[in-house]
């Protein structure tokens, strides 16, 4: 069996300037992050590479979990102001040396290459 994954692809619409994100819909296992992690978290996806392409007020980030297995993984959803212009998307985030890093970021397979199989399962990526 063959398995496509896409990660961090996005589309700018030549005219309009509009971005296309691609997207997952992971629903939400673990539970809500704190406050504070999840003002960390939206802060490393808003500033991370991999979104670098899409402007910030055109999404944003809801959904914010931590795994239960391992705090230090997280993920959310990129929800798009205008859905015309984006899709919603699922982003996989790794705390290490003192910051969130976005990890993986798009459609089918985000985060499980990447995040350890109990994360997978608590954050409930479709893989």
């Amino acid at each position: 069996m063959t398995r496509t994954r896409r990660t961090a692809l996005a589309l700018s619409a030549p005219a309009a300037g509009a971005l296309a994100l691609l997207a997952a819909t992971a629903p939400a296992a673990a539970g809500p992050a704190p406050a504070g992690t999840a003002q960390e978290i939206t802060r490393a996806v808003t500033g991370s590479p991999q979104t670098a392409g899409v402007p910030a007020d055109g999404y944003a980030v809801t959904g914010v979990r931590t795994a239960d297995s391992d705090p230090a993984w997280a993920a959310a959803r990129l929800e798009p102001a205008d859905p015309a212009a984006l899709d919603p998307a699922t982003v996989v985030l790794h705390h290490a040396a003192g910051e969130w890093r976005v990890v993986s970021l798009g459609t089918a397979g985000v985060g499980c290459e990447e995040a350890p199989a109990a994360v997978v399962a608590d954050l409930a990526l479709v893989c």
